[in-house]
């Protein structure tokens, strides 16, 4: 095969998967924001999404359709930060979508990269290419420039988006540096970082009154929208 045409079906490929990156990104932020509008229970529908992500790993090895390790208490100790990490990154973003609107929402996430590389600088990464540093600070301008034209700032939502933003930069560091230590792969960290969380996230819902009557309402407009489409 001529070699060209290898390196332009590996860009075509590269070009496919970011655009579908982008796409899904878009649709999960405006899916989360429709979503939390209307059920504003968000930490039940983050422990169920967890619940969900460890079962589909769990029975997808047990099938043969990943070649996911079992649970190994040594890892899963080390593991545990990240995990931490994620779901304060999830809880805090899926909270201030109910304050902040959309495109702010998507200007203020774009200032993860910014942050991930000063941690990674001071973690002892290296310094990043000039190219990558002045796209990234560009990045970040526009975020400030966006921020200051907002005439909805609501100052409680920027809060917990940035806190989503730290702790969203914590969880990427961790899982970099995980991932090369232990060997693990990402469907592995992932089925780790699902698993840990449960026991915490089902004592916040409890511990916060938000179980069990965020169950019934979830049932309750399921049903409905189950015969709205019967209709």
């Amino acid at each position: 095969m001529d070699t060209s045409t290898v390196a332009d079906g590996s860009s075509f490929l590269s070009l496919f998967a970011a655009l579908s990156y982008g796409i899904a990104s878009m649709a999960m932020v405006f899916i989360n924001k429709a979503i939390i509008m209307q059920y504003a229970h968000s930490m039940t529908l983050l422990t169920l999404q967890q619940l969900a992500t460890t079962l589909l790993i769990h029975f997808g090895r047990q099938m043969g359709y990943t070649r996911a390790k079992g649970v190994d208490i040594t890892t899963a100790r080390r593991l545990l930060p990240i995990s931490l990490f994620y779901n304060a990154n999830v809880a805090f973003a899926l909270a201030s979508l109910k304050g902040v609107n959309i495109p702010m929402y998507i200007a203020i996430k774009r200032l993860t990269p910014l942050a991930v590389l000063i941690a990674g600088f001071f973690s002892g990464k290296g310094k990043p290419t000039t190219q990558v540093t002045l796209s990234v600070v560009l990045t970040a301008v526009g975020v400030l420039v966006a921020a200051i034209g907002d005439f909805s700032f609501d100052l409680p939502g920027y809060t917990m988006a940035l806190t989503s933003v730290f702790f969203q930069t914590m969880y990427l560091v961790l899982v970099e540096k995980s991932g090369a230590e232990e060997g693990l792969s990402s469907i592995e960290i992932m089925f780790y970082n699902s698993f840990l969380s449960l026991p915490f996230l089902l004592f916040l819902i409890i511990a916060t009154g938000e179980f069990p009557n965020s169950l019934a309402l979830l049932l309750a407009k399921v049903r409905t929208l189950h015969i709205f489409f019967q209709l």
